[in-house]
């Protein structure tokens, strides 16, 4: 096995992203292998369509197994692009939405960085066996601006995350130009009239967000939601 390889893995709502590929979190599973190996994830003995239509919204990704069967597909399809071989070590970097970072981030690293390693599974085809060596999670929103090198100077920034079914704003502020503070974020959640939004009509908050109870800190992800 080479040297550890670094993928990073976005699990969005409605679509999974990585540094190449961006597909819908769609899964259809199947007793019986498919007519086609094109999308179609092997693993525990059951065939997955993987990106086929699109999944329900699931507030809590650990919840069922499809969050950890797209990662694989993720992962899958990243050692192909980069010609890495079906046999690698993997450094997992994901991200969560702010509202739930604080929340969420201990059960998610367990959920993807599972003790029975490595992990066999087919895609495409293909076998691979991958280890999973560590899981590191990130804010979204935060650790994209991190990335951007003409932002670092700037006194303020505001981060907005527009993903398929929710949206992320957060506002950082540099005090004194010092390090950046989050002042603010707030997360439009999903609606009852979703679907009404998807066919291009849109609804109007009602309410305006309240401010959060805590002294305001980059590191301190509390949010609001309208």
């Amino acid at each position: 096995m080479s040297d550890t390889i670094i993928i990073g893995a976005d699990h969005g709502y409605a679509a999974m992203k990585t540094t190449h590929f961006s597909f819908p979190t769609g899964l259809v599973g199947y007793e019986h292998e498919p007519y086609t190996q094109q999308d179609v994830l092997e693993y525990g003995g059951k065939f997955y369509v993987v990106g086929s239509g699109r999944q329900p919204l699931q507030k809590d990704k650990t919840a069922t197994e499809d969050y950890y069967l797209l990662t694989l597909a993720a992962i899958a399809k990243e050692l192909a692009f980069r010609g890495a071989g079906p046999t690698a070590a993997i450094h997992l970097a994901a991200g969560l939405p702010l509202t739930s970072f604080g929340r969420d981030k201990k059960k998610f690293r367990e959920y993807l960085l599972r003790e029975s390693q490595p992990v066999s599974f087919r895609y495409e085809g293909i076998a691979y066996t991958v280890t999973i060596t560590e899981v590191s999670l990130f804010p979204q929103g935060y650790a994209a601006v991190l990335t951007q090198q003409e932002l670092l100077d700037e006194p303020s920034v505001i981060v907005a995350d527009i993903g398929g079914w929710t949206v992320d704003l957060m506002r950082l502020d540099k005090p004194g130009m010092g390090s950046w503070r989050r002042s603010g974020s707030f997360s439009v959640p999903p609606r009852k009239t979703s679907r009404a939004a998807e066919s291009g009509r849109s609804s109007k908050a009602s309410t305006a967000p309240s401010r959060p109870s805590v002294a305001p800190c980059w590191y301190c992800f509390s949010s609001w939601a309208l």
